[in-house]
């Protein structure tokens, strides 16, 4: 018996496709052709023109000129170039969180008795209740699931941030064969959504503790004393009035490009409109792997000895702090054992933050 996901053709060619139940959109390998396989979850998508190749390897070798390795970004050094189309949505999401805390307020207090000055903290309680509006923000949503490696993360922020034009397809686009390299659609608008609001909600929601507790420290500092420091016991936050729209998938192109040098290979990922660099890698030098090979092998066992003779001398509590011990061994162990053997080093690296939807 045919599955659900058998039997699905290129609208095009005929060449199968490779789609799963989760399978929205998706370009074929064969043709190129774009394949829209759901449309009650799609409406359009829309296209962010990437530069020609040549006009990307022009740019990165201009760069390169003004860099530490000017002569390892040459044609001559190419080993490999790509482009990947990256389907993403924007959600612009706004809210309100109605709170109510009750917050405990640590106050010190001193008074100079003859000729000594004496110290204490109260614990004072303290009511609050209000609105808290964290302001409006557009969320970065890849359109592909479990995909969360750095470069596609930086490359959706540098969308967010730069906004190139982005343009609605026609017929002749759709069956361009630009379409070979895009991932595979396969979350959907309301999708989206949610994941943008339950990440707008939990960075709100931290946001709102540090509203709450300054708002009950500026309360308590009316009975005098220094405010030191202060804890919530009970909270309540309930959102109130959430704004969200999402626009269409949008197709945002990635180069990948690999250049060899005598040290080794070079990696760079470049935003395919303008031709940025949001990820660049060198070779990482023998001396420097053997280095942390060297200095995991060392901590390990220094690590391990002390771990040894802690439960001797400490009885029970000993145990208990070398098993710490022991645990953080093995964490110094496989993080220099992991860039001992990694041939590669980042040198240029995009700040990011978390994609919606991303565990």
């Amino acid at each position: 018996m045919e599955s659900p996901t058998e039997g699905y053709r290129c609208r095009v060619c005929s060449a199968p496709l490779p789609i799963t139940a989760d399978t929205i959109a998706i370009g074929c390998q064969y043709c190129g052709a774009l394949n829209i396989i759901k449309h009650d979850l799609i409406r359009s998508l829309y296209l962010v023109q990437p530069m020609s190749e040549e006009s990307v390897l022009s740019k990165l070798e201009e760069r390169a000129k003004r860099g530490s390795s000017p002569g390892v970004f040459t044609r001559s050094n190419l080993a490999w170039l790509d482009k990947v189309l990256i389907p993403l949505y924007i959600v612009d999401v706004d809210a309100l969180l109605n709170y109510d805390a009750v917050v405990r307020v640590y106050i010190r207090k001193c008074r100079r008795r003859e000729k000594r000055e004496e110290c204490w903290t109260e614990t004072k309680t303290v009511r609050v209740s209000g609105v808290y509006k964290p302001g409006p923000r557009s969320y970065p949503v890849i359109a592909r699931r479990g995909v969360s490696v750095y470069s596609v993360k930086a490359l959706a922020y540098a969308y967010l941030s730069r906004r190139p034009i982005v343009k609605p397809l026609s017929g002749s686009d759709q069956e361009s064969g630009i379409w070979r390299n895009l991932l595979a659609v396969e979350l959907d608008g309301k999708t989206a959504i949610t994941l943008a609001i339950d990440e707008y909600l939990d960075d709100a929601r931290d946001k709102a503790k540090s509203w709450i507790k300054r708002e009950a420290e500026i309360k308590a500092s009316a009975w005098g004393g220094s405010v030191v420091g202060s804890s919530i016991a009970w909270l309540r936050l309930t959102p109130v009035d959430v704004k969200s729209s999402v626009t269409d998938p949008i197709a945002v192109p990635l180069y990948y490009a690999i250049y060899r040098s005598n040290e080794g290979f070079y990696r760079v990922y470049l935003t395919g409109w303008d031709g940025g660099v949001i990820l660049m890698e060198k070779p990482a030098g023998r001396l420097e792997r053997s280095l942390w090979l060297v200095t995991g092998i060392v901590a390990s066992g220094v690590i391990g000895a002390i771990a040894s003779t802690l439960p001797v001398y400490w009885g029970s509590n000993g145990l208990v702090y070398s098993l710490l011990a022991i645990a953080l061994g093995a964490y110094t162990s496989y993080y220099t054992t992991r860039r001992a053997i990694t041939p590669f080093k980042t040198v240029v690296k995009t700040h990011v933050s978390k994609i919606p939807g991303e565990s």
